[in-house]
This record gives C-alpha cells, sequence and structure tokens, in this order.
C-alpha cells in the first residue's frame, strides 16, 4: 500500500525534479523526501477512510434518538470520541522520521514490515465497518433486546482500541527502526 504512494510521487515528478535526483548527493535526499510524502499520503487516506466511518457512527446515533435507545446515545458518542482521537494522532503523527526515511540507513525487510502495518491498519479499518454495520442492524431492535447492540458495541470498542495500539506500535517502529526488524512484533496480514 505505501509502495503505491510512493511511485504515484515518483510518477508525478516534474523534469527539473528528475534532473536533479539525477545529481550526486540529491538522490537520498530526493527518496527521503518520497518516502516521507508517500507515509503522509497514506496517513491522510487512512485517517479519511476513519472519518467516514466516523460519519456512520453519527447515523447510528440519529437512529438511536428515532428508536428509542437514548440509553445507549452516551456509549455510542465514546466510541465516537475515540474514532476521532485516532483519526486526529494519524492525520497530526509527525513525518519527519529522521531515521526510517533516511534513504542511505533503510533497508527493504524495512520497508516490508513497515508495509506489513500499513496493511494491517487499512485491515482493520475494514473491519471497525463490519462492526459498525452491525452496530446499525443492531438498532432495530435495541428498544426490546439490547443484548446484540450491546455486543456490537462492544465489539466495534475493542476494535478501535486494537487500531489505536497497532498505530501506536507503528509509531515507535518508525521512530526506532530497527523494531521493524523484530519480527514477532510485526502485525500478522492475511
Amino acid at each position: 500500500m505505501s509502495e503505491q504512494f510512493v511511485e504515484q510521487a515518483k510518477a508525478n515528478m516534474g523534469a527539473i525534479e528528475r534532473l536533479l535526483k539525477g545529481l550526486p548527493g540529491i538522490q537520498g535526499y530526493t527518496d527521503k523526501e518520497l518516502r516521507r510524502d508517500a507515509d503522509k499520503r497514506l496517513r491522510d487516506l487512512l485517517a479519511a477512510q476513519l472519518a467516514e466511518q466516523k460519519q456512520h457512527l453519527l447515523a447510528v446515533q440519529q437512529r438511536l434518538l428515532q428508536s428509542g435507545g437514548l440509553r445507549w446515545l452516551d456509549d455510542v458518542d465514546q466510541v465516537v470520541q475515540k474514532v476521532q482521537i485516532l483519526i486526529d494522532r494519524i492525520r497530526t503523527a509527525s513525518y519527519g522520521y529522521a531515521g526510517l526515511f533516511d534513504a542511505v540507513r533503510i533497508r527493504e525487510e524495512q520497508l516490508a514490515a513497515l508495509h506489513r502495518f500499513d496493511e494491517a491498519l487499512a485491515g482493520q479499518i475494514a473491519e471497525i465497518a463490519k462492526s459498525i454495520n452491525q452496530l446499525t442492524g443492531a438498532v432495530a431492535t435495541v428498544a426490546t433486546d439490547s443484548t446484540a447492540f450491546q455486543q456490537a458495541l462492544n465489539q466495534l470498542l475493542d476494535q478501535v482500541v486494537a487500531m489505536d495500539l497497532l498505530f501506536n506500535r507503528r509509531h515507535n517502529a518508525v521512530l526506532s527502526p530497527d523494531l521493524l526488524t523484530d519480527t514477532h512484533d510485526l502485525p500478522t496480514v492475511q
């Protein structure tokens, strides 16, 4: 996923940028900037996808109001707030990661490990979307039987917390690239 953004950044380079990239000593700097730009774009994409899911949660709140589920509004609002905090963290994370994006020091296995984190984060968003769909479906029965709604809400909260923890791990790995070589700490991607 992150490689897609690097390739897109390279394709968008102008003639002067390509000329400068060919000069001795400049290529490493240009590659580092491309990686930083790709990382920023990827994080913007992840944040936008999460913001879309937050909008779905706000729609769940509206449906709760219409279905007599006032009791659950605060609980859903807590999840909305956690999603918003995660969106803000992803959008505003520092992208001057000198250690990781240093063109001379970065190794292929570290880039592959970072890519695994990115894929896992994207997978987490897909799981969050599924849980929001289940939560939406459970709104219809919340007035008569709140068990399904409570279970769907708990599952959604667990997934938001898990994504936050995964982003923490990615952030720490970017700040300390040696963590990317420790394969037992990398997320599994299906």
